[in-house]
């Protein structure tokens, strides 16, 4: 009887053992976030010649939608789109520090502007985003260390207050908020990658850290975007150039960005920019959909190369034009892109305004409503 008991408790031993084993394992696998042996490379040259082709972007996408901006006066004309996003059956355009309110058809509702220094006014929009669940409206005001938050109805609600200087934010499912900064400054504390605060500005975790010898993040801040309602994507600036995923409570990393360019480790260390244009690059314009990954790799003008990955088709990149002179030509064409400027839920975002419509007749015959008094014309990129 008593060899039975052992044998029984050596087996539940075992049993706890194993579970113990399996949790921990576990808990190192939520845990871990970043596994370079998963990493997709996209390898972008720019000192070396390419000969990927352009790609045919109607092809590609499952719908493309072109908007006229309806322009009726004063308060509807916009200068030049920054940023948009959808809401409900509205379009909503940042220019400057307003927004600019359009149906689906490009019809104009409203114009938003509560730029000042009285109570519940902001004193300009570095960026914008939307939550939702609760019908909000959130400004980043950088310039005042604040996001703003407002009522889809244009009625203030709250400020709060940011500890950090901030370059850019997006807004979780939950009403957190993701704050990143890529800048590292002499004699200040500012916190520096990508962090977490709670909907009242509350340091809650830091979810990307940037190695502190590597200060070279040159003029070009990192970007968040909502790749769909519940994950939102970071292009970070590390030395190590790696593309994030952000949902929920993981953070993973998708690809890692490579380039024929190696830069110096004293540069890495300075935080001038042009020291020596041929041995220094960064990432600048990223936007991200479940589908495609868009960014711009320069050298500092002396080469720009717009990436434009289809993460559906085994992560297979195209390299889009070459700075040159024909670059505004060539790069204005809505079957090889029009100057994208904003991503969100699965659409990619580009526009023509009247200046660049009205510079050659190909144009004008592509957008025959268009007037030299028009808004922009959206293109909409939608995903399959």
């Amino acid at each position: 009887m008593k060899c039975v008991m052992l044998s029984n408790i050596r087996m539940a031993m075992r049993w706890c053992l194993l579970l113990f084993v399996a949790a921990l394992l576990a808990c190192c696998k939520d845990s871990r976030k970043v596994c370079d042996g998963c990493l997709h490379e996209i390898y972008v040259p720019l000192l070396e010649d390419d000969i990927t082709e352009y790609p045919i972007v109607s092809k590609l996408f499952g719908s493309i939608d072109t908007i006229y901006l309806e322009n009726v006066g004063p308060e509807s004309y916009i200068a030049a789109v920054d940023e948009v996003k959808f809401y409900e059956d509205k379009i909503i355009v940042r220019s400057g520090a307003a927004l600019y309110f359009f149906d689906r058809t490009g019809k104009f509702l409203s114009r938003f502007n509560r730029q000042g220094n009285g109570s519940g006014n902001y004193r300009t929009i570095e960026r914008f985003d939307i939550l939702p669940s609760k019908q909000e409206l959130i400004l980043l005001d950088n310039q005042s260390d604040a996001l703003f938050v407002y009522g889809m109805d244009g009625q203030f609600r709250r400020r709060i207050g940011l500890e950090d200087f901030v370059t850019d934010f997006a807004v979780m499912p939950n009403g957190d908020y993701l704050l990143t900064n890529p800048i590292k400054y002499e004699n200040r504390s500012y916190r520096r990658g990508l962090w977490q605060v709670d909907p009242t500005g509350k340091f809650k975790k830091q979810l990307v850290t940037y190695d502190e010898n590597f200060v070279h993040v040159s003029i070009n801040n990192p970007y968040l975007n909502h790749i769909t309602p519940d994950v939102i994507g970071f292009m970070g600036v590390e030395d190590n150039d790696r593309f994030y995923t952000i949902a929920g409570d993981s953070v993973s990393v998708s690809c890692r960005m490579t380039t024929d360019i190696v830069i110096p480790d004293d540069l890495k260390q300075s935080d001038r920019v042009f020291v020596n244009p041929q041995k220094e690059y960064t990432k600048c314009g990223y936007l991200e959909t479940e589908r495609f990954l868009y960014f711009v790799a320069t050298n500092y003008g002396a080469n720009l190369v717009m990436a434009f990955t289809e993460k559906s088709d085994d992560w297979k990149t195209y390299r889009m034009y070459v700075y040159t002179e024909d670059f505004n030509s060539n790069a204005a064409n809505v079957e090889q892109f029009p100057y994208l400027v904003s991503c969100y839920n699965g659409t990619l975002v580009g526009f023509f305004d009247a200046g660049m419509v009205f510079q050659e007749e190909r144009f004008q015959k592509m957008f025959p409503r268009m007037n030299e008094d028009s808004n922009p014309v959206l293109i909409l990129y939608n995903d399959k």
